[in-house]
Parts: C-alpha cells; structure tokens; sequence
C-alpha cells in the first residue's frame, strides 16, 4: 500500500496520489496533454475504490468444542441464552455461572481432546467465571466434523433413543454401540460386548429408534456362537437389552443396522471415531465415550448435518470493568505439549496479585495452595486451574493449562 502523498508514475502517462491506512483509496488519475503551442493538465474526475485494509482482515476461529453434563445455569461471557448439553464453546471464551448458591457444574470437550470440568458451590467462587482453555494444536479436520455432528445429534436429543435424552442402561450392567449390516434375511450379526456372553440362553428387548415402529419384547435369544444374531425389521437405529434367564440385564446395546451399501464408508468413519475417542480418553480420562459414540452413530445413519454454531444473540460483556479484576495468570511455557520435564511458572500483570492454584483438577478456592515457585512437570503431564486476586480488586477467572510431555 502506497504512503500518503505518494506519487507513482505509470507507463509515463500517469501519477497517482493515495493515502494510506484507509480501506478506501481515493485515486486521482492526472493526464499531461502536450500539443505545439500549449501544455495543459487537465484533472480528471476522482475515481474511488476498495481495498481491503491489511489489518481489517479477519483471523482464523478456533474450531469450537461441545458443552457436556451441564449442571445449574451457564452464560457464555457476551451471550444471551443460558449454556446447554451440545451448545458450542468456542475457545478462550468466558463462561458464567449463575450467582445464586448452589451446585454448577460445566464439562468443556475441545477437538484437540482437551476435557476440562468446572464446578463452582458458593457465590464468591461462581463468582470468578471460569476460561475455556485454547486448543494447544490445530485438531484435524475429521476431529472437527466428529463433534460438530455429534452436536447435531445431541441438540437433538429430546427426540428419540438420543444420547443426550436420559436413556441408560441398567444400572451396573454394561453398554456397547454396534455398527452391523442388515442381511437379506432381516438379521444382523452382532460383535463387540456382546461376544463376552456366555453360551446359553438369553431374551433381549428390542427398541426401535423411530417411535413409529412396535417394539419387540421379551424375544429369546440362542448364543452359541461368538457373537449373537438379532432379528429386525429394517435398517434403522435400535436399543437393545440383553437379560439373562434371571431376567437380570446384562447389557444394553446402541445398535444402527444399515445396508450392504452403506457399509464401507459407514464402518470407516465409526471405526476413526471410536479410535480418536479412545486416545482422548487416554490422555484426557473421563470422555463420554459411550455417549459420543451413540450420538455419532445417530448423526451418520441419520444423515445430520453437522452443527458448529452456538445459540444465543450476542450481546455487550457484563461484569466489572477490566481495571477492577485482576489480571488471569498466565502459564510460561504456554499449555500445550512439552519435549521433556519442564519447570512452569506463573504470573499475573496485577502488582502485587496472588494465585491460587490446584494441580488435581479440582477448582481452585481461596484455601487452595498459594502459588510461589515454579511448578515441576514430569512423566506424562499435568493440569494446572489457577486464578490471581489483589487487594482492592476482583478475582480472575480461573483459567486452565493442560500440559502433556511428547511421547
């Protein structure tokens, strides 16, 4: 972009003057007309156009996670509608529980496999708002599309056999979601958990995810196989439960029968799910994965579209102004993966701050231990919660480095 009051000249025939730092270049095109006897300049008519601003161009948006096992009510920090199961959480954004006493309990899910929970039990500790962490690498696209499908399906989760509609298996007994292929005889083979069942006899209830359809109760089932053959009257997703001749349940399954077409591409993308689940799970224990692969499976066999929006109107931050809070702590090295054990330190840009901090997940409270000196992490990483007070000024919201040492 030309500075202002340059000229530049073009082909010789031409000089033109712009300003700079402004979306808008006003462009003045002079002509120099010779003739034998006179020189004349004449000034031709401004010409204005558009030139995008190098600094009004938009960043890149994180990919955002999901909201999971929400407890009491949540705001995110400049939205209107309170936070529910499935709703996006866009990283580096502030949630808010409500004021009032009582239990509040949020569970971030980011698609970099980050799982963090916040809860809050008094005023003064709601009070501070909790920082959904930032992702510490870009996730892969196929990361991104799992969860943004299964928030279609949990958004959806008031119709049906959803994941997110309450429907448990009994307690105690285990559960499975299966992926099969309908057969020509109306019968799919089913694997997985079901394999562990001794041979014998069985009965199992079968209901379909479409109300519109009669359920199939108290139908006994013959293992003599490694795997069990269930009867069914189309593709289509089921709840099975497996009783044993006690009648006491012994599994419940998430079944989604489809057709032989359906097959290759289906079982390759349930496949990449429950392995990426399972990693996550692995590094970050406590994903639902039985619920994220209910709800995955649902997305696929019903063709959702993936969602990747939050709810709610935007609408200006409330709380104190930035001067009367003091500053978050800040993690250095910044969250993320580390090549070794690494030595983390803390700090706040409010003179005279103190921060609290709690390495066990818990969230920390004006009794937890008071940060003053760097934090050690060895083998396979750590989590640090931390917030920063100041005398005379509002507490921090808590923030949250993860931090995991490369395998």
């Amino acid at each position: 972009m030309a500075q202002v009051g340059a000229l530049l000249r073009v082909n010789g025939r031409y000089i033109i003057a712009a300003s700079a730092k402004v979306t808008k270049l006003t462009i003045r095109l002079f002509a120099l007309v010779r003739s034998a006897s006179v020189k004349a300049l004449l000034c031709l008519a401004p010409l204005t156009v558009v030139v995008p601003s190098l600094w009004a161009q938009k960043t890149a948006v994180a990919p955002s996670g999901v909201a999971w096992h929400v407890k009491g009510t949540w705001q995110v920090e400049g939205k209107t509608a309170d936070i529910q199961t499935g709703d996006a959480l866009q990283p580096g954004s502030l949630l808010r529980p409500d004021s009032v006493a009582a239990q509040h309990t949020i569970i971030a899910l980011l698609p970099d496999g980050q799982r963090v929970m916040y809860e809050c039990f008094t005023v003064d500790d709601c009070a501070r708002g909790f920082r959904v962490p930032s992702l510490f690498h870009d996730p892969e696209s196929f990361a991104v599309d799992m969860l943004a499908r299964i928030r279609a399906a949990l958004i959806r989760g008031d119709r049906g056999f959803s994941a997110a509609s309450g429907i448990h298996p009994p307690l105690g007994s285990p559960r499975d979601e299966i992926l099969a292929v309908l057969g020509p005889d109306h019968q799919v083979r089913v694997e997985g958990l079901a394999t562990k069942l001794p041979n014998g006899r069985f009965t199992c209830d079968i209901r379909p995810f479409d109300p519109g359809r009669p359920n199939q109760l108290h139908l006994v089932l013959e293992k003599t196989e490694p795997f069990i053959t269930l009867p069914l009257p189309s593709t289509g997703l089921y709840v099975v439960t497996i009783y044993d001749d006690r009648n006491t349940p012994r599994m419940q399954l998430f079944l989604a029968a489809i057709s032989p077409a359906q097959e290759a591409s289906f079982k390759k993308s349930f496949h990449d799910a429950k392995d990426l689940m399972q990693k996550w799970n692995d590094d970050f224990y406590g994903w639902p994965t039985h619920d994220f692969q209910w709800a995955y499976l649902e997305s696929l066999v019903l063709d959702m579209q993936p969602i990747s929006n939050s709810r709610g109107a935007a609408m200006p931050p409330h709380g104190s102004s930035p001067e009367l809070v003091t500053a978050e702590p800040a993690f250095s090295p910044k969250a993320g993966l580390l090549s070794g054990d690494s030595d983390i330190v803390l700090h706040s840009e409010t003179p005279g701050a103190v921060i609290h901090y709690t390495v066990d997940y818990s969230q920390p409270v004006a009794t937890s231990p008071i940060y003053s000196a760097p934090i050690v992490i060895k083998g396979s990483g750590l989590t640090i919660k931390a917030f920063a007070g100041a005398p005379g000024k509002k507490d921090s919201p808590v923030v949250t480095g993860t931090f995991r040492i490369r395998k």
